[in-house]
């Protein structure tokens, strides 16, 4: 009988082909996730279904492709929607060594007057070596209610929401512009596309807060309550959170690198994208 649970050819072709920290260290995945005891992430290459996965705009663009090309190549992480936004570098760095190799010719354009373009060499190994860790919740106390906030990173789910909210508002103001001629209809549809992205942001930032303490010690985790009282606190307070928040997403792979015009010499700072269509075409 050809039609078995577990083709056996299949053992031969999928192994680990690389090994990753990542910035969170494994600590924001409530479902599981399988380490080594260096505390490191097995990646499996890319397959050519998981490399055309990537070619499709669509399933790029609301995360359906990314999630599916996360799940085969880092099997070690049991649900990829709890992956944190901070991780995400890391595992595109590693998936794209463990299927293509250890360097990636780019090309970078130094605003001299030559408008010079350099090619680099660029050493994926040197990237990931920069990587910063994720240390635990960060603590908010806002002046005045001295109420406590604990701030985790976000996961890919809800970047992907705040990018698809983003998309349809861009969509629906160019559509508004060349379609509708009354002035009060462009400001209602503007208006809902506005409300979407902001609906989109507030659930992000709503996913972040891990708890709220009040000064009295009660401590609240329930997502909607949180929802709702993020919408009342002032800007003040709200920017508090926001920073906090940054400074966690800036936790993870160093994305920057000095390039060396090759027209005039001058070195220059530019960034690697990890725009996946890009970074694995």
């Amino acid at each position: 009988m050809e039609n078995t649970r577990m083709n056996p050819l299949i053992q031969y072709n999928r192994r680990p082909a690389r090994y990753v920290k990542l910035p969170s260290m494994g600590k924001c995945y409530l479902k599981g996730i399988d380490l080594t005891d260096t505390n490191e992430v097995a990646i499996y290459p890319m397959t050519a279904k998981d490399e055309l996965l990537l070619k499709s705009p669509d399933a790029l663009l609301n995360g359906e492709s990314i999630k599916q090309v996360f799940k085969a190549c880092v099997p070690g992480i049991v649900d990829p929607n709890e992956i944190p936004i901070i991780d995400m570098d890391a595992i595109m760095v590693g998936i794209r060594m463990a299927t293509y190799g250890d360097h990636m010719e780019l090309e970078f354009t130094h605003d001299c007057e030559a408008d010079a373009v350099t090619q680099v060499n660029v050493n994926l190994g040197n990237i990931l070596d920069s990587t910063t860790f994720y240390g635990g919740d960060v603590e908010v106390v806002l002046p005045g209610s001295g109420m406590r906030v604990f701030v985790k990173p976000y996961t890919l789910v809800e970047q992907n929401k705040v990018n698809i909210a983003g998309f349809e508002e861009m969509a629906k103001s160019q559509q508004v512009e060349s379609e509708v001629k009354e002035q009060l209809q462009k400001l209602k549809m503007a208006g809902k596309s506005f409300t979407r992205l902001l609906d989109a942001t507030l659930d992000l930032i709503t996913a972040s807060i891990d708890k709220v303490i009040t000064p009295d010690n009660q401590e609240f985790t329930d997502k909607k309550i949180i929802r709702e009282w993020v919408t009342t606190i002032s800007k003040p307070e709200f920017d508090l959170i926001d920073r906090a928040l940054k400074s966690i997403t800036d936790v993870g792979v160093n994305s920057k690198i000095v390039v060396k015009c090759a027209k005039c010499g001058q070195d220059y700072d530019s960034e690697l994208t990890f725009n996946p269509s890009d970074f694995f075409g």
